[in-house]
């Protein structure tokens, strides 16, 4: 096995299955500031190898956000890999790039990448890629319900909470009948809609607060299709670990086209959430400045203060209008 951009094998649905089948012992790995698709798709992924009778670890870089909790299995993550595992594989779900894996030292196995992302660097040595699918989760899916795998209600719950936050809960233009059909049958399996929606749907005091900041922060260039929002030190002090949530506000401006969100990581250091409404590449703005994503959803991070990255960060998207 060996890790470095540019190197995977790319596979379908039925050979990333047979990876599963013929490992044993495995390592799943999500990225950094974790997502619902992230969180969901590698707690089922670990929920749906034990029942096939594998062992399986999860670690991700940061903790999982309490507004995923709601999956009973993310309470099993890790921050760190375990010491004396003896891992035959390792899968990545949802990471389109080893940097966003963590400063970790993973182990020189078999290793293969579940993504939905059209940036994938193809790092590992197999990738089953699926970028026209809203999340992962929307993958894995459909890779178990052909399996005729059986899954439990939590297992449900995470691939449906996963597949509702990457598609807007079925708002945004990556939904497609396909993403309609794996939830509707995840439902039929045992995923609870009404109590994913009123769990995603808490809010503290401190996360009212946050949104309150960021929503005074709010203005806009190119005559209101390009709209930022600041999440400043406060902010992400208040609420940082549901950030991209935020990246909401100046999305649901009238008029807006690129919405993107600056949040406060260093003196300098801003990083971006990025949000188109109907035709801007926020992917291909992102990579401009060493993110990447989707044409819809992306995120980047630029080396300077929020003054200093705006003018720049404007300039570039102004080419996407």
């Amino acid at each position: 096995m060996s890790l470095g951009k540019d190197h995977a094998v790319e596979i379908d649905k039925q050979q990333a299955m047979d990876f599963m089948k013929s490992h044993n012992r495995f390592l799943l790995v999500g990225h950094e500031h974790p997502d619902g698709d992230d969180v969901g798709s590698i707690c089922a992924l670990h929920n749906v190898l034990l029942s096939m009778g594998k062992e399986a670890d999860m670690v991700l870089p940061d903790p999982v956000p309490r507004v995923y909790t709601l999956v009973e299995t993310s309470a099993q993550v890790m921050t760190s890999i375990p010491e004396g595992k003896d891992y035959d594989a390792i899968v990545f779900t949802d990471l389109s790039n080893l940097e966003r894996g963590g400063n970790f030292d993973f182990p020189d196995v078999d290793s293969l990448c579940i993504d939905h992302h059209r940036s994938n660097e193809r790092y590992t040595d197999y990738l089953y890629l699926r970028y026209h699918y809203a999340a992962t989760a929307e993958m894995l899916a459909e890779m178990f319900f052909d399996e005729g795998i059986q899954m439990d209600k939590d297992t449900c719950n995470a691939l449906y909470m996963a597949i509702g936050t990457d598609s807007g809960f079925f708002k945004f233009s990556c939904t497609s009948p396909h993403t309609l059909l794996m939830a509707s049958k995840l439902v039929e399996m045992g995923a609870d809609p009404s109590y994913i929606s009123n769990r995603l749907e808490e809010k503290t005091e401190e996360a009212m607060k946050c949104y309150k900041i960021v929503a005074g922060t709010v203005h806009s260039y190119a005559n209101g299709k390009i709209v930022i929002a600041y999440m400043d030190k406060e902010a992400m002090d208040l609420d940082g670990e549901n950030s991209d949530y935020y990246a909401t506000i100046p999305r649901c401006i009238k008029g807006c086209e690129i919405a993107a969100l600056f949040k406060y990581r260093g003196e300098k250091e801003t990083r971006i959430s990025l949000r188109a409404k109907e035709y801007a590449n926020v992917g291909k703005l992102a990579e401009e400045f060493g993110g990447g994503g989707h044409w819809k959803a992306s995120g980047c991070t630029i080396h300077e203060t929020f003054a200093d990255a705006e003018p720049v960060f404007v300039k570039a998207a102004e080419k996407y209008l």
